[in-house]
């Protein structure tokens, strides 16, 4: 116990803080690893949000806005149906439309006019809000189905390599590492997934059996007909849309699906994704390579120079693993406090045999915080 109270991380040997800085700016590591990912495909979230949406829209289809257009069309007399207020208003500017003109009876012969019909049309904003949002379910659900039908079983082994060099002032260092595991009871859990998958495919069939009788009527007919381009982002806050519950619910299931991204999931941002979460995984390996880095060398044929080398690289490694542990989380967008750092750290200690832990929180504050602190000040160069 006394030799324990002897130690101190102030008198780190500046030597190691030196082959420390050039072992982790030269590191240089390649990695290589397998593994199957069904998280996403595993993922109903969405078939509930479409699902609860499905009533609402329907709805909408079954009882769409129509609005009254006016179509104008100058046309031979003998051609002319009715002859309105639109039409004499017209000729009166027009009248080269005259043909001739008996000045003792007082009438006029046109010999075109203009005809305007009156015609009911489903094409408006709202409308072509729904006619896009059915197409975007159509094909969403379609690529959530064609991966549901291509599902392969999960692979039983998953496996990581990976080899690593790095030097100080005075060696080089290499390693090579290999892991692998096999999921256990491997057949249980593709039995599972597939009943999973089963009932999903269940419940997209209700979903394309909205689809096939909203693509029947007669709104989602004539837009079709008329070859209306998809509405674009942002959506119009239009009355109707604002005021209508129904509304409200389509386009949330609208934003829902923008946000899933499915659709617009390019294949370079899905690489650049992969490419970080590769270089995620290899900061953790680079990490491990560094702690073997410290093992190695901590090894000393005398034993009181191999604890003072260990406690020396402990300590290292706790300020790197802090400063590893902060930069993935700031990484993958979280954010930790330093008291929150000293919460998961005074839990820890109280883990520990009450003969050889702090007493708490407040002991890990006074005894550990000043002490790193200072450290940290003293190494922020290698840092």
């Amino acid at each position: 116990m006394a030799n324990k109270n002897k130690y101190s991380i102030n008198k780190i040997d500046e030597n190691l803080k030196i082959n420390v800085n050039h072992f982790l700016s030269n590191i240089e590591s390649n990695m290589l690893y397998k593994s199957n990912y069904y998280g996403d495909l595993l993922d109903f979230d969405w078939l509930d949000e479409i699902e609860k949406a499905c009533p609402h829209i329907d709805t909408i289809v079954r009882n769409p806005k129509l609005t009254l257009i006016k179509e104008e069309e100058v046309v031979k007399m003998e051609k002319a149906k009715m002859i309105t207020v639109e039409t004499i208003k017209d000729l009166a500017k027009h009248t080269n439309y005259i043909d001739k003109f008996d000045t003792s009876k007082d009438k006029v012969e046109p010999k075109k006019v203009l005809m305007v019909h009156s015609e009911e049309t489903f094409n408006i904003y709202e409308n072509r809000f729904l006619y896009t949002l059915i197409d975007c379910i159509d094909r969403f659900v379609a690529k959530k189905e064609k991966d549901f039908k291509s599902f392969n079983d999960l692979n039983d082994t998953k496996f990581i390599e990976y080899n690593g060099n790095s030097k100080t002032e005075t060696e080089k260092v290499h390693i090579d590492l290999k892991i692998t595991s096999d999921i256990i009871n491997v057949d249980n859990i593709n039995d599972n997934i597939r009943k999973e998958i089963k009932d999903a495919l269940k419940r997209i069939k209700r979903i394309k059996e909205y689809l096939g009788s909203w693509r029947k009527s007669a709104m989602y007919q004539e837009l079709e007909k008329q070859h209306v381009s998809l509405i674009q982002p942002p959506i119009k806050k239009t009355n109707i849309i604002l005021k209508n519950p129904n509304f409200g619910i389509a386009t949330k299931l609208w934003d829902y699906l923008r946000k899933y991204d499915l659709e617009e999931y390019s294949e370079e941002r899905l690489r650049n994704d992969i490419e970080k979460e590769k270089n995620d995984l290899k900061s953790l390996i680079d990490h491990s390579f560094f702690i073997n880095f410290c093992v190695l060398s901590s090894i000393s044929k005398y034993k009181k120079e191999q604890r003072q080398k260990i406690c020396d690289h402990a300590v290292v490694l706790l300020t790197e693993e802090i400063r590893n542990v902060i930069s993935i989380l700031q990484n993958n967008g979280y954010e930790i406090t330093d008291e929150e750092i000293l919460q998961m750290m005074a839990k820890e200690i109280k883990k520990k045999p009450v003969s050889s832990r702090l007493a708490g929180m407040e002991d890990v504050k006074n005894k550990f915080k000043t002490a790193m602190d200072e450290y940290l000040e003293r190494t922020q160069d290698y840092l």
